[in-house]
């Protein structure tokens, strides 16, 4: 998440941790999403008016969670992958990163990083005990930082291969392209990427009016969030060699008899890639 306001922002050790509860926070708002409690007035007041354009936005959030789970599992037991990057994170929620890694190797090793105060406080209180997981306090979109981070270089082996996870964040990053760049830079091949992005065609189409509504909804509170095109999102997995059935969106990742979402609506607007660097 950007670095726009206090509430995105690592916190130094010297200095209290204040939330500004006069604005929405991201973090805060899928959490709400998903049905978690850890939000304030702002943020469901926001969750309202955007429910009122796009009902259906919370079950695609849900199915986010789900499809993040099962690339997860396919990491886990078709890849082999027993460490993980969590870019973007936010608040801990069902089916944590962490729950799924564990259940399917209990020696997996997972770093959350966020910048979210919010994110912070409950990621680091949850975490405190846990001998497999933890949590840096740094932006995303500064790769070079979050890969200096001593809950990185402590905790992973950049030498073998990771699972990087980025879930419904880089539509917050102006210029992503570089960003996943520099963190596939600095695994080794066999690692994944694992990539959830919202879509707009605009093309003038049904589909194009719809996300520009939410967009625009969106950046109300968000001023940086961007949706992109097919083609933009297919440059972040560029080069990387996509698992079946590719990039496609979230409506057409499950058989159809697996699908919870409207095949026409909103599921449309989210394209997801499981991705293998070569």
């Amino acid at each position: 998440m950007p670095e726009h306001d206090d509430a995105h922002r690592p916190l130094r050790a010297d200095e209290p941790a204040t939330i500004d509860l006069e604005r929405a926070s991201q973090a805060r708002v899928y959490d709400l999403l998903l049905g978690g409690k850890n939000n304030f007035e702002v943020d469901r007041q926001f969750v309202q008016e955007l429910l009122k354009i796009a009902p259906e936005i919370s079950e695609l959030t849900r199915q986010n969670r789900r499809w993040v789970a099962d690339a997860i599992n396919r990491m886990s037991t078709e890849g082999r992958i027993d460490q993980f990057l969590d870019l973007g994170a936010g608040l801990p929620t069902a089916q944590n990163t962490h729950d799924i890694a564990l259940r399917a190797n209990p020696a997996a090793t997972v770093v959350y990083v966020d910048n979210d105060l919010t994110a912070i406080s409950h990621g680091q209180a949850l975490l405190a005990d846990d001998q497999h997981s933890f949590f840096a306090d740094a932006d995303l979109n500064d790769p070079a930082a979050v890969l200096a981070h001593p809950s990185v270089t402590g905790a992973l082996d950049l030498s073998r291969p990771v699972g990087i996870l980025l879930g419904l964040v880089l539509h917050s990053t102006p210029d992503p392209v570089p960003v996943v760049a520099d963190y596939l830079a600095a695994v080794p091949s066999g690692s994944y990427l694992a990539l959830t992005h919202p879509l707009n065609p605009r093309d003038g189409g049904r589909l194009a009016e719809f996300s520009t509504t939410i967009e625009e909804k969106l950046q109300d509170a968000f001023p940086h969030m961007q949706f992109r095109t097919r083609d933009e999102i297919a440059e972040l997995v560029a080069g990387l060699e996509l698992v079946a059935p590719g990039l496609v969106d979230l409506t057409s990742w499950w058989p159809e008899d697996e699908q919870k979402l409207n095949l026409t609506g909103a599921g449309q607007l989210l394209l997801v890639a499981l991705a293998r660097k070569p």
